[in-house]
């Protein structure tokens, strides 16, 4: 693994990570940002398995 797809693993992380905790704060607060939090989280995951493939 070069430096180049570990940062951009590593970006896509920590994307997924916001997305996961805008969802848990629309469940237990109620803001409405479920619906980005999932396509952020989705998108994360789709972007890892192409980079890492």
């Amino acid at each position: 693994m070069d430096k180049r797809s570990l940062a951009l693993s590593l970006l896509l992380l920590g994307l997924a990570f916001v997305g996961a905790v805008h969802t848990v704060a629309d469940f237990a607060y109620g803001t409405g940002l479920s619906g980005i939090g999932i396509a952020l989280v989705g998108a994360a995951l789709a972007g890892l398995v192409l980079v890492n493939r």
